[in-house]
C-alpha cells in the first residue's frame, strides 16, 4: 500500500500545484473564465464537440459536412487525438461544459505525466533517494515544453507516453523482453503517426548511440528485436496510421513549406531549454565528470547535440519536423528535456552525495540569499507579467522582452546555483524544493491564465445555446473575428473550417469563389449572391439587421442575427455540357470566372455579373459613380491588394484581402470612394447581380433521406455541390457510376436518360488494408516470442 501511495504522490502534487493557479488566475472552476490559449480555441475545442457528438449520437467519425464534404477522419487525429482513451471522459459531461472540461482535460494528463516519469524514474533509478524522484517527475511535469504548449492538450498524450517508452526501450536494448515496447509505441502511433514521428526519430538516434557505447558484441540480435518490434508496432497500427499518411501525402498542408531561414525562430525554441533551470545546471555538473566516465556523460552529449543543434540551426529542425512546419517550432521540445532528465538523475544516481553534516553559518547565509532572490524574483515578475502576457510569450516574443524573461531566469539560475552549493542535506532539500516550486508558479504565471482574446469557441457556444438552429440546410456566416470551426460546435454543416488535411488545391477552389482563406482555414465569408445560391446556403449568420425580402429572419442573439436565404434551394445543377477545361486563372478574374461557370451550367450567353475593372496609377484615391438600374447586390474585389477601405455613400467597408467584398443592396447609382495603400498600380473590378436573376435561378434536383433525385431528358450531366474526395463512391440507380471533378473540385456525373436515384457514399482509403495489416501484426505479437533468429548466423 505504501509503494502504491509513493506512484500517487507526484500527480497529487501535481493536481495541487494546478489547483493553485487555478484559483490564482481566476480560472474556472473558480470562475467562468476557461482554459483556452491560441489553437485550443479555435481548433482543439471545437474538435472535442465532434468526438463528444459521436460519442452520444454516433455517425461518422470518417467523413462530414464540414467544408462541403470532407474526410475528417485525419483532423480528429492530429487536432483531437481521436483513439485516446482519455477521450472517452468526454461523455460524463454535458455538451456546453466542454469549454470549460477542456482546463480539467488538460490538470488529468499533466497528473499522468507525473506518474508515467515517476515510474521511469523509480524503475532506472531505484536507488536514487525518494525526494529527487519526486522532484523530478514534478520537474518533468512542468518543463519549458509544456509550460510553452500546455494548451497543445493533444501533444500532452506523447509526453505522458515517452518515459514508459524509454523504460521499455530500455528493456529490449538489455536484450529483455520486448511486449512492453510493442504496446506502448503501437498505442502512440494508433494515436497519431505525426507526432509518433519525432519519437520513431527519438527511437533510432537512442538505440544507435546506446548499441556503439554498450552492447557491441550484441549488436545484430538486439538490432534484429528491435527493429521485429518496431515493425509488429507499425503492423498493429495501421488500421489508424495508414489512411492518416494518405490523407497528410495528399493534402494542401504537406504542400505548404515555411520560409525558414538558417536561425530563424532560436529564441522560442530556446525558452524550452531555459525555462527548465534545474535540468540544464544538472547536465552542467554532469560534463564536468566527462575525464572519469567518458563512456555515460558522451551518451547524454551525443543526444543532447543531436536535438539542441536544431535550437540553432533552423533546417535542421525543419528536418526533423518532416521537412516544414508552420509556427510552434519545436514540437519534440519534450524529447531533449527528458534527456536532461536522465542525465540529472543519472548525475544524482552517482555523484550526489548523501551525506548528513551540521548546519554551517554558510547554509544560513545561502538560505537567506535565495529566500531574497525569490521576493526580488516577485516583485520582477509583478512588473513585467502583463508586458510579457501582452507579447504572447508561446507564439512570439519581440528582443526586449526576451532580456526580461532571461533577466528573471537568471535569478532562478543563481537560486539552483546558490542552492547546490549547500552541505546540509536537509536544508538542501527544503530549499531545492521551494525554489522548484517557486520557478514553476513564475513561469506558468507568464502563460497558464485566460486571456480574452481567444473567446471565438466561446461565443459560438452562446450561439449554440441560445439561437434555434435548423438542421435542413447549410450555414454561412457574413463576418469576420469567429471560429473557422465552428460547425463542429454548432453542429451544423457549413463550408467554414479548419480541417488541416484538406485535399491539395481543394482551398484554391474556395478562393477563386471569392471566400476568404488564411493559409489552411476556408471561410464563407466572401463570395457573391451566386455562388452562395450555387454551394447551396440555405441560412446565414449576419451582424446586420437585414431589410432585405431575399432573406427571412430566423432568430436573432445579441448583435448576431439568423437569416434563411429566400431563393429557390439548390442541391445539384443539371447541365448540358462539361467543361472540363473551366478552370480559373488571375486574369480570368473572380466576377468572369462566375459568368463562365453560370454560362456553361445554364447554357447561356448572358452574365450573372454585371462588372467593370478600374485601373490606376500613383493614385491615393478615386471616386466612382457605379451605375445600378434594378435592384442589385454590389460587390468589389481588389486584384492586387491595393485597397486600404472604400466608403460607399458613406457607409465604409474595412479588411481588404484577397476575397469579394459585399458593398450592399441598392437600386440606383452610388457614389464609391476608394482609398489605396501607398502609391502604387491598383487593380480592381466592381460588380452587380440584379436580384430578379438570382429569385429565377432553380434546380430540378430533389433532395430526401439521403438521395438525390433527378430526371434526365437524355444523356446531361450533374454538378453537385459536394466536394469529390477521395473515396468518395456514387451510385446512380445503385450502380456505382464514374464521378468527374467539376470545376476542379465537385462531384459531376454523367447521368442516365429517364429516371436517376443517386446516392453518395465515403470509404475510407487504406483504412480495410489498414485493418488488414493490424490484424497481421496482432497475429505476429502472439507468436512474437516464437519469431527468433539464430545469434550466429548474425
Amino acid at each position: 500500500m505504501k509503494k502504491c501511495i509513493h506512484y500517487l504522490i507526484p500527480s497529487f502534487i501535481t493536481f495541487m500545484i494546478m489547483f493553485i493557479i487555478f484559483y490564482f488566475n481566476n480560472l474556472y472552476p473558480f470562475s467562468n473564465k476557461p482554459l483556452l490559449q491560441v489553437d485550443a480555441d479555435y481548433l482543439y475545442v471545437p474538435t472535442l464537440y465532434k468526438i463528444y457528438d459521436f460519442l452520444h449520437s454516433g455517425g461518422s467519425l470518417f467523413y462530414s459536412s464540414l467544408g462541403l464534404g470532407n474526410s475528417i477522419y485525419g483532423s480528429l487525429i492530429i487536432q483531437g487525438s481521436l483513439f485516446s482513451p482519455l477521450n472517452l471522459l468526454l461523455y460524463f459531461i454535458e455538451r456546453n461544459d466542454i469549454i470549460n472540461f477542456f482546463g480539467i482535460f488538460i490538470v488529468i494528463k499533466l497528473c499522468l505525466i507525473s506518474l508515467t516519469s515517476y515510474i521511469y524514474i523509480n524503475n532506472k533509478y531505484s536507488k536514487v533517494d525518494y525526494f529527487y524522484k519526486l522532484l523530478f517527475s514534478i520537474l518533468y511535469t512542468f518543463n519549458g515544453f509544456i509550460i510553452l504548449n500546455y494548451y497543445n492538450e493533444i501533444w500532452l498524450e506523447f509526453v505522458i507516453l515517452f518515459p514508459l517508452l524509454v523504460m521499455y526501450l530500455d528493456k529490449i536494448l538489455e536484450d529483455k523482453n520486448e511486449l512492453g515496447y510493442i504496446i506502448v509505441l503501437s498505442i502512440s502511433i494508433i494515436i497519431s503517426l505525426y507526432y509518433s514521428m519525432f519519437i520513431l526519430i527519438f527511437i533510432v538516434f537512442y538505440s544507435a548511440i546506446n548499441l556503439y557505447l554498450y552492447k557491441k558484441d550484441e549488436n545484430k540480435i538486439i538490432t534484429f528485436k528491435l527493429g521485429k518490434s518496431t515493425l509488429i508496432s507499425l503492423l498493429i497500427s495501421s488500421f489508424s496510421s495508414l489512411p492518416l499518411l494518405y490523407q497528410i501525402l495528399n493534402s494542401g498542408r504537406f504542400a505548404a513549406y515555411a520560409d525558414i531561414s538558417i536561425f530563424s525562430n532560436f529564441q522560442m525554441k530556446s525558452l524550452h531549454i531555459l525555462f527548465s533551470p534545474l535540468f540544464v545546471i544538472m547536465f552542467i555538473k554532469l560534463l564536468a565528470k566527462y575525464k572519469t566516465d567518458k563512456t555515460n556523460v558522451s551518451k547524454y552529449i551525443f543526444l543532447i547535440i543531436l536535438y539542441c543543434i536544431p535550437i540553432i540551426f533552423d533546417p535542421i529542425n525543419a528536418l526533423m519536423h518532416g521537412g516544414s512546419y508552420w509556427d510552434l517550432p519545436y514540437r519534440y521540445g519534450f524529447i531533449p528535456l527528458f534527456i536532461l532528465l536522465d542525465a540529472s538523475l543519472y548525475y544524482i544516481d552517482k555523484y550526489s552525495k548523501n551525506n548528513e553534516i551540521k548546519v554551517s553559518f554558510f547554509d544560513i547565509g545561502s538560505s537567506t540569499i535565495i529566500i531574497f532572490l525569490g521576493f526580488l524574483g516577485i516583485i520582477l515578475n509583478n512588473h513585467y507579467r502583463n508586458e510579457i502576457i501582452f507579447n504572447d510569450i508561446f507564439i512570439e516574443i519581440s528582443n526586449s522582452d526576451l532580456l526580461h524573461i532571461l533577466y528573471m531566469l537568471l535569478i532562478v539560475f543563481i537560486m539552483y546555483l546558490t542552492n547546490n552549493f549547500m552541505i546540509n542535506i536537509k536544508i538542501k532539500k527544503m530549499m531545492l524544493f521551494i525554489v522548484s516550486i517557486y520557478s514553476i508558479f513564475l513561469l506558468t504565471s507568464w502563460t497558464i491564465y485566460y486571456d480574452s482574446k481567444y473567446y471565438y469557441s466561446i461565443n459560438a457556444q452562446k450561439v449554440s445555446e441560445n439561437i434555434n438552429l435548423k438542421d435542413d440546410g447549410r450555414y454561412k456566416i457574413e463576418y469576420l473575428g469567429y471560429n473557422p470551426y465552428y460547425g463542429h460546435i454548432l453542429n451544423v454543416p457549413t463550408l467554414d473550417n479548419w480541417i488541416h488535411l484538406i485535399p491539395n488545391g481543394q482551398k484554391d477552389t474556395y478562393v477563386n469563389f471569392g471566400y476568404f482563406s488564411s493559409r489552411s482555414i476556408i471561410g464563407s465569408y466572401g463570395g457573391t449572391i451566386f455562388s452562395d445560391w450555387l454551394l447551396n446556403f440555405r441560412y446565414l449568420f449576419t451582424l446586420d439587421d437585414k431589410k432585405d425580402n431575399l432573406f427571412t429572419m430566423v432568430d436573432k442573439y445579441g448583435e448576431k442575427y439568423l437569416y434563411k436565404y429566400n431563393y429557390n434551394e439548390n442541391f445539384g445543377v443539371v447541365f448540358d455540357n462539361f467543361d472540363s477545361n473551366l478552370v480559373y486563372n488571375d486574369l480570368l478574374g473572380k466576377f468572369e470566372y462566375q459568368n463562365r461557370i453560370y454560362q456553361n451550367l445554364f447554357n447561356t450567353d448572358d452574365n450573372i455579373i454585371e462588372y467593370k475593372n478600374y485601373k490606376y496609377n500613383n493614385e491615393l484615391q478615386a471616386n466612382i459613380e457605379y451605375e445600378i438600374d434594378n435592384e442589385s447586390y454590389v460587390y468589389i474585389h481588389d486584384n492586387n491588394n491595393s485597397i486600404s477601405y472604400v466608403s460607399i455613400n458613406g457607409n465604409n467597408i474595412y479588411y481588404f484581402g484577397d476575397h469579394i467584398h459585399y458593398l450592399g443592396k441598392y437600386s440606383s447609382n452610388v457614389k464609391i470612394l476608394i482609398y489605396f495603400e501607398g502609391n502604387k498600380d491598383v487593380n480592381f473590378d466592381i460588380g452587380s447581380i440584379k436580384k430578379d436573376k438570382i429569385m429565377k435561378l432553380e434546380s430540378s434536383v430533389k433532395y430526401k433521406d439521403g438521395k438525390y433525385y433527378v430526371n434526365s431528358d437524355g444523356e446531361k450531366y450533374l454538378f453537385l455541390p459536394i466536394n469529390n474526395v477521395d473515396g468518395t463512391i456514387v451510385c446512380n440507380n445503385y450502380k456505382e457510376v464514374k464521378t468527374l471533378k467539376c470545376l476542379n473540385n465537385f462531384i459531376c456525373i454523367k447521368l442516365n436518360d429517364g429516371e436517376n436515384v443517386i446516392e453518395i457514399k465515403y470509404k475510407l482509403p487504406l483504412f480495410n488494408i489498414g485493418i488488414i495489416l493490424s490484424i497481421i501484426g496482432l497475429i505476429l505479437l502472439i507468436f512474437n516470442k516464437k519469431i527468433i533468429v539464430n545469434k550466429y548466423l548474425l
